[in-house]
């Protein structure tokens, strides 16, 4: 239907959920809007949608209900240039008391932390009134290595940019991404003083995190200790070949154990040796699909709210999976993605568009950025063309496109669709629900 898919409308089967061969899915990225359709109703639709403005009188309000979406410039991720971001990352140090198996920094370790002065030159330009038309500003600690480790930097930062946002009018919010092994009470009242949230990397059952990350004990402890933080806390689960099975009993435990925590992300991990394989990297997603959703939907029962990146992005509109970063690095440099973070990693250098001078002044190559945010877009990836959730996907993550094989991405390609698909059905049943019936209802007496 190409009048439809010109329109970045998407015309989806049932089969999958529902033995209807004679309805579909109509979905609208743009617009934000889907609906249920028979076939012969799709043809009207499509003729309706090819003739626009000029469609038939009945047909005008569903054709603008599927065709009047967000203009370019004010979708989600659209950073034009580095002024326009509102959201800065700072990796402290290179320094880890864990030793991950699946760690993405893992080849950038040292014992280099970042300097006061460079991170104070970089919350200047960041934290500044006159470059941002906004009164909302968030700040990101994170790895790198574990940011509790350099805690006088981190809370430097808290401090400096808590001072700075005051003098301009800004409210911040501000995230540290732990370990969670070296809570302590101290950061504990910070965090409740700067309204932190603490988001810890766990895998919650002993087993698994003895076995991927160690120190069960020490992170129960901190977990335990960010009860009395006012602020919100996060649990982050990465979920790899030997816990995908494993997610309902993940929540299961976080409800009994850590019942202070309620919000939790399990995402898969990124890994090209793990996923080198087309066949096992097929079975992962597959069984990650269908453990996700049980689990998930044991976490409304319980009031968690479990999300990972594919339903992240279902609720944006976007032409690139993520906004390009502002994280500031160790060295005094500004990278694109903090997964590439380290001199010691081979492609480094393509990554930085930034770095503090000898002078304290924070300088940045715009032309260098610009290159850089065009990559990895839905107007650069060929996969993208016809794709039904390229806007909700913006064309994949840098760092997996740049790290798995076209064979690998296809597999993570189809698990997106197909998640992404469920997570429809899902949203239009809650409409139907609130209008007083349920999509299968609907759908049986079509």
């Amino acid at each position: 239907m190409n009048a439809l898919s010109k329109n970045n409308i998407y015309v989806l089967p049932l089969e999958e959920k529902y033995a209807r061969e004679n309805l579909k899915l109509v979905y609208a990225p743009l617009a934000g809007n889907m609906m249920i359709a028979s076939d012969e109703e799709c043809v009207a639709v499509e003729q309706a949608v090819a003739a626009w403005p000029d469609c038939p009188e009945d047909m005008r309000e569903v054709v603008e209900a599927l065709v009047e979406g967000l203009p370019a410039d004010q979708r989600d991720s659209k950073v034009n240039d580095v002024d326009e971001f509102l959201l800065m990352y700072v990796l402290p140090n290179y320094i880890c008391n864990f030793s991950c198996s699946y760690c993405f920094s893992a080849k950038g370790r040292s014992n280099k932390a970042l300097k006061k002065e460079h991170l104070k030159a970089a919350l200047d330009y960041f934290i500044d009134s006159k470059r941002v038309r906004t009164d909302r500003l968030a700040i990101s600690y994170l790895g790198g290595g574990e940011p509790t480790m350099s805690w006088d930097v981190v809370k430097f930062g808290l401090e400096y940019a808590d001072k700075l946002a005051k003098a301009h009018g800004i409210t911040m919010m501000t995230t540290i991404v732990t370990n969670g092994s070296r809570i302590t009470r101290e950061m504990v009242d910070t965090f409740s003083r700067y309204n932190v949230t603490a988001r810890v990397s766990f895998e919650i059952l002993p087993e698994i995190q003895n076995l991927q990350r160690g120190q069960y004990e020490n992170v129960c402890r901190g977990l335990d200790l960010l009860k009395d933080c006012t602020a919100r806390s996060i649990v982050r689960s990465m979920i790899t070949p030997d816990n995908v099975a494993l997610m309902p009993e993940m929540i299961e435990t976080l409800h009994r154990r850590f019942p202070h925590v309620g919000y939790a992300l399990f995402d898969p991990i990124t890994s090209k040796e793990t996923f080198s394989d087309e066949k096992k990297t097929k079975v992962f997603y597959d069984l990650y699909y269908s453990k996700f959703i049980e689990a998930r939907a044991l976490a409304a029962e319980y009031g968690i709210d479990l999300a990972c990146a594919p339903l992240r992005n279902l609720n944006m509109v976007v032409d690139r999976y993520c906004t390009g970063e502002f994280c500031l690095t160790p060295e005094g440099t500004i990278t694109i993605c903090h997964q590439i973070s380290s001199p010691n990693e081979s492609n480094y250098e393509d990554f930085i568009y930034a770095r503090v001078s000898d002078d304290g002044r924070l300088e940045v190559d715009h032309d260098r950025f610009h290159l850089l945010i065009r990559r990895d877009t839905v107007y650069t990836n060929p996969k993208c063309a016809d794709c039904f959730i390229k806007w909700n996907c913006g064309g994949g993550c840098m760092m997996q496109n740049s790290q798995y094989s076209p064979e690998i991405l296809d597999v993570i390609c189809d698990f997106t669709r197909r998640f992404s698909k469920t997570l429809l059905f899902e949203r239009l049943d809650e409409q139907y629900r609130d209008a007083g019936e349920s999509l299968d209802q609907y759908i049986a007496e079509y």
